[in-house]
């Protein structure tokens, strides 16, 4: 008695080659567009918390007269070709110096952020610290001029006050991915978070 087969039906070889190569091109597409937006993300920390360090910057002039420089803290120094490692924002030096020397002549314009109140919650990815400035007259410090000035923060580094100064720059550096170039972000009373390298993370 001879057997007849039914027809199988199934995948052959080379369906799923091509099933496997369409795979493989939708990836080599999507996952660094996917790396790209992630970077991006964590960018929104730094225009956070720089929108929040002008807010507290502003209140402490309200209240005191003047703007402070603030000590640099965060991440370690942002460098050319290594990744920032995120860092659990410390407590900072507290808030020691007594409340008259504040912003009078011979007194005392640069200090920590517990000084105008900003604490960072969680990990940051970036370095951040302030320097008082002084501008011709309100309205006259551009995107460009302050990002200009904005600098190389150092980990521990006085930011810098005066008596008289009416601004600040706040900055943020980070390297998030590792590359040749570091992130810069600033903010000043003139204007928000402001990315001072677009396209560089």
């Amino acid at each position: 008695m001879v057997k007849t087969f039914r027809k199988q039906e199934g995948f052959t070889l080379i369906e799923l080659m091509i099933v496997v190569a369409i795979i493989g091109i939708l990836a080599a597409i999507a996952i660094p567009n996917f790396l790209q937006y992630q970077l991006k993300s964590r960018q929104s920390e730094a225009k956070t918390n720089l929108q929040a360090i002008k807010t507290s910057e502003v209140a402490f002039q309200a209240e005191r007269g003047c703007y402070v420089g603030i000590t640099a803290e965060g991440v370690a120094t942002p460098a050319a070709g290594t990744k920032t490692a995120p860092a659990t924002w410390g407590a900072g030096a507290s808030a020691t110096i007594p409340s008259p020397l504040w912003c009078v002549t011979g007194g005392v314009f640069a200090g920590t952020f517990n000084d105008i109140g900003f604490r960072a919650t969680g990990n940051v990815n970036y370095l951040y610290g302030v320097n008082g400035t002084t501008v011709a007259a309100p309205g006259l410090y551009t995107t460009v001029t302050s990002c200009a000035a904005a600098g190389v923060l150092a980990n521990g580094a006085a930011g810098a006050g005066a008596l008289g100064n009416n601004n600040i720059i706040a900055v943020a550096q980070s390297n998030l991915d590792g590359d040749a170039n570091v992130s810069t972000w600033d903010a000043t009373v003139d204007h928000g978070s402001n990315d001072c390298t677009t396209g560089i993370f």
